[in-house]
């Protein structure tokens, strides 16, 4: 399958090459260059013309990028809602133009955050409950993914993860290096394991997804449905480190 994956030169999208790379061709884009034995594009997912041409020749997309969170960014709608909103309405409607049927969009466990914040389970139906900007942002992605499902028969898997890492660093996309674990880590590669699985699933309608790595989650998010419908583990649960209180 040719894949377009987006935000490819960010902390995510590396990782989710490794895995992702490892069974289909990808098309790469981002704002920035990267070397990659990949085909890549530079260019901006506010742009529709240049995401039209992203598009061109695909069979599924990946969506992964996400506004940056420099000083300030968050603290107005203006550049997240370009990036995180505007950006993938364009994939969607590139894909609806272009016959694409099948994406992959990364969104969050924010999306439900009050729920997250109060201790609730997290199951797969709970309306938004958005606390900030960057969850805003979310909830609005997930509602781009439904109406083009219903409108245009575009399948979408909406991949919730919490806190992205990678294992064998112990750091994030920050580089802040973590000592202790706790339910919300998941590492980026499996991130893009559960993306192939979704890829290959026949039946996929525009589902949630929970993708959480460490055992706890299971009591505090609806991830066994993730394992049962996507036929996922996580390769990297992060049992072996100290937990902390979160």
């Amino acid at each position: 399958m040719k894949v377009l994956l987006t935000g490819a030169a960010g902390f995510l999208g590396r990782g989710m090459i490794e895995t992702i790379g490892a069974e289909h061709t990808l098309r790469l884009m981002d704002v920035v260059s990267l070397e990659s034995s990949h085909e890549s594009i530079v260019g901006d997912v506010c742009d529709l013309e240049t995401v039209r041409r992203a598009v061109a020749g695909m069979d599924a997309i990946v969506a992964g990028h996400m506004a940056p969170r420099g000083p300030g960014v968050y603290d107005v709608p203006t550049l997240p809602f370009d990036i995180n909103v505007k950006g993938v309405a364009h994939l969607y409607q590139a894909a609806a133009e272009a016959g694409i049927k099948r994406m992959v969009l990364i969104s969050s466990t924010s999306v439900v955050l009050a729920d997250q914040r109060a201790g609730n389970f997290l199951r797969r139906d709970l309306p938004p409950s958005t606390g900030d900007i960057y969850s805003l942002t979310k909830s609005l992605q997930e509602t781009v993914a439904d109406h083009y499902h219903r409108n245009f028969g575009i399948a979408t898997a909406i991949m919730r993860p919490a806190y992205i890492t990678d294992e064998d660093a112990m750091t994030d996309k920050y580089g802040r290096k973590a000592k202790t674990v706790n339910w919300q880590f998941i590492d980026r590669r499996d991130i893009g394991d559960a993306a192939n699985a979704a890829l290959r699933l026949p039946d996929l309608g525009c589902e949630v997804f929970y993708v959480l790595g460490h055992p706890d989650a299971l009591e505090h998010a609806d991830v066994a449905y993730t394992h049962q419908r996507l036929g996922w583990q996580p390769r990297h649960d992060f049992s072996k480190y100290p937990r902390d209180e979160a």
